[in-house]
């Protein structure tokens, strides 16, 4: 950890070591000193990460349910300009914190009696989505309840996600890429981006409007959020006032690009200042100076628990996430672009609110900063014994094994992503322990009882909540599942799923392709050399220029994958992520597919072989043997992945 940050960290710790927990709690009203207060931790300890990190840009604000406000921006909007960051000026790209707008769009419609939250959403949609289903059993129907909590049931989807020139219309967003539903409506929480953009395109269906004017007209004008916009790209008043991102990369700042993301998904640009009187309408029944935007018992509604697994662990409150730091519950989500990043936090019984936002850091930055808020200014409460009564017991062997996060991908080529992307292998280091690595951080768990484990290293640096506790459960087919904060869950894959499985298949593949050409190459030139070289059947010649061709093939189809993987410097991913490249993605399906059928073809040779020749010469046929073996695998493995489909 950077030196300068632990300094300050401490001189921030001396100075507010005696702070008091705010007394408001109950009371749901922060004083002006306890605002000052806490305003000044948070901006300590936010100044203090955009020195240690390079944060070009960031701002924050800390509001009460009364109004009062603390805003402070940091670094510059431009480093071109030099001008400083205002954070009542100054407009950031927020990710999925735009979700919340989403959810409050249907909610005020339900309040409206427009929708209901229990009705098939098919009810309001003038489109058959044609989901294909996975799971086996009854073709539950989807609700917007079901999409509010995350458990309509949907794969993840992550093509055009990100992209760095406009989209299409929502409409044909959405029937660009359709998800497979891949769980039983309302049993298991899988994030969904495609989930949420359907909710904003149902409010277009419900209203007429576009979703962009319909947050404008009832959510941004009644709360007086002048300076937001969910249009991409910003209107030219208030794109010269939206940051530049920048990361810090070998020792400068590179400029990043704007990103198109579906609106109602990721799609909004706010100022801090507009954040602020959306905290405080949120804090405070509805209604900030400006006006309102929803009855008090609605909000009241929108704020309680919507879905949950177990006490123990945070679940949803009609679109927003739940934490419980302390002992207390904090309502709020996060969001990321691939450059921004920003957190929006509610502590209703405190009467407080909390919004950071930057560019060019991490995702896990705003939930440390709170994390250090509420270790300082909130006691920390005694969980209820009741509360670890289990789900479901295992044994500790039956725990052991390679886990995928439930928002997974199944029929896209990005099921790949499922191995890296939030999985972990889980080991039993005793009887009662367990622990495993996620997102580059050991974490150990003591069992409390039979199915319920405590967390007891001392880091957490996970997205989705404090991961103090995990709950053992099983999913509807019948696989363990570990539920943890926030809305997604850890499922067990099978052996054939998992990453040293496919290392099993590619590694060896990939030296047998490199030793098979390596050694036609030193053939070919003892040949031009020599006059006279031992040869082959004609059999064996046929293999081997097949097997030389196979390797080629698929050395080459590698090289295209690797030349289009290449991560943005700017932005951490594959460049054809924001920009696909039709022709390098062709090639290289292309380049995969002769693979697949040069695989097929090397079977039929060595079965032709064996019935002309047999296993004679023995030292040949093993070699050609095994290279077809793994030949075949590498075909099961690229269609397991959806690299190629039959």
């Amino acid at each position: 950890m950077n030196r300068l940050f632990v300094f300050l960290s401490l001189i921030n710790i001396a100075l507010f070591a005696n702070a008091q927990p705010v007394d408001a709690i109950g009371q749901n009203r922060v004083s002006h000193a306890e605002l000052s207060e806490i305003g000044r931790f948070i901006h300590e300890h936010m100044d203090a990460y955009v020195n240690a990190n390079r944060i070009p840009n960031a701002v924050m604000a800390v509001v009460t349910a009364n109004g009062e406000t603390y805003m402070k921006g940091y670094g510059q909007s431009d480093l071109q300009s030099g001008e400083p960051t205002d954070p009542r000026r100054h407009l950031f790209r927020t990710g999925s914190v735009s979700k919340i707008f989403t959810w409050t769009a249907i909610m005020q419609l339900y309040e409206k009696g427009l929708v209901d939250l229990d009705t098939d959403i098919n009810t309001y949609l003038d489109v058959d989505f044609n989901h294909r289903i996975l799971y086996r059993g009854d073709d539950a129907p989807i609700t917007l309840r079901h999409l509010l909590n995350h458990t309509a049931g949907f794969e993840d989807v992550l093509q055009n996600l990100f992209s760095f020139s406009p989209q299409p219309a929502l409409r044909e967003q959405l029937l660009a890429i359709v998800p497979a539903r891949i769980f039983p409506p309302g049993e298991v929480m899988a994030y969904s981006n495609w989930g949420t953009s359907l909710t904003g395109y149902i409010v277009e269906c419900v209203t007429g409007l576009s979703f962009e004017e319909y947050v404008e007209q009832y959510i941004f004008e009644p709360l007086g959020m002048t300076a937001s916009s969910f249009r991409q790209p910003l209107p030219a008043g208030l794109q010269e006032n939206l940051v530049t991102a920048y990361r810090w990369v070998d020792g400068t700042f590179l400029e990043g690009h704007f990103e198109h993301m579906a609106a109602p998904a990721g799609g909004i640009s706010t100022t801090a200042r507009d954040m602020a009187l959306f905290l405080h309408a949120q804090l405070n029944g509805g209604e900030n100076e400006y006006g309102r935007f929803m009855d008090a018992s609605t909000l009241q509604t929108m704020h309680t628990n919507s879905f949950s697994y177990h006490p123990l662990t945070a679940g949803m409150a009609h679109g927003l996430l739940e934490w419980y730091k302390n002992g207390q519950r904090i309502i709020w989500h996060g969001g990321s672009t691939t450059i921004f990043d920003s957190g929006f936090y509610l502590i209703p019984e405190a009467g407080l609110g909390v919004f950071i936002a930057y560019s060019g850091g991490s995702y896990t930055g705003h939930a440390r900063i709170l994390n250090k808020f509420m270790d300082t200014f909130f006691p920390q409460k005694d969980v209820d014994e009741r509360d670890y009564e289990p789900l479901l017991v295992m044994e500790m062997a039956q725990l052991e094994g390679f886990y995928q996060q439930s928002r997974m991908m199944v029929t896209s080529s990005d099921k790949l992503l499922n191995l890296v992307m939030g999985s972990f292998q889980l080991r039993a280091v005793s009887e009662r322990e367990i622990e495993f690595s996620l997102y580059d951080e050991e974490y150990t768990f003591k069992e409390l009882v039979p199915g319920v484990f405590r967390r007891v290293s001392e880091k957490s640096s996970y997205p989705f909540g404090p991961l103090d506790y995990l709950v053992v459960g099983e999913t509807p087919d019948g696989r363990p599942m570990l539920i943890a904060d926030g809305p997604m869950t850890f499922i067990q894959a099978g052996r054939h799923e998992t990453a040293s499985f496919a290392a099993l298949i590619f590694i060896p593949s990939l030296f047998l392709a490199f030793t098979v050409l390596l050694f036609l190459i030193i053939r070919l030139v003892v040949k031009k050399v020599r006059s006279k070289v031992p040869g082959f059947s004609a059999e064996t010649v046929i293999i081997n220029r097949l097997m030389g061709v196979h390797a080629g093939a698929f050395l080459l189809s590698l090289i295209l994958f690797m030349a289009t993987a290449q991560p943005h410097p700017v932005h951490q991913l594959p460049q054809s992520f924001f920009e696909p490249n039709r022709a390098m993605d062709v090639l290289t399906g292309l380049g995969l597919w002769v693979t697949a059928i040069l695989s097929a073809g090397l079977l039929a040779m060595m079965i032709w072989r064996v019935r002309v020749a047999g296993f004679r010469p023995l030292p040949s046929f093993i070699v050609q043997g095994i290279y077809t073996l793994w030949a075949v695998a590498l075909v099961w493995l690229m269609q397991f992945y959806n690299l190629i489909g039959f």
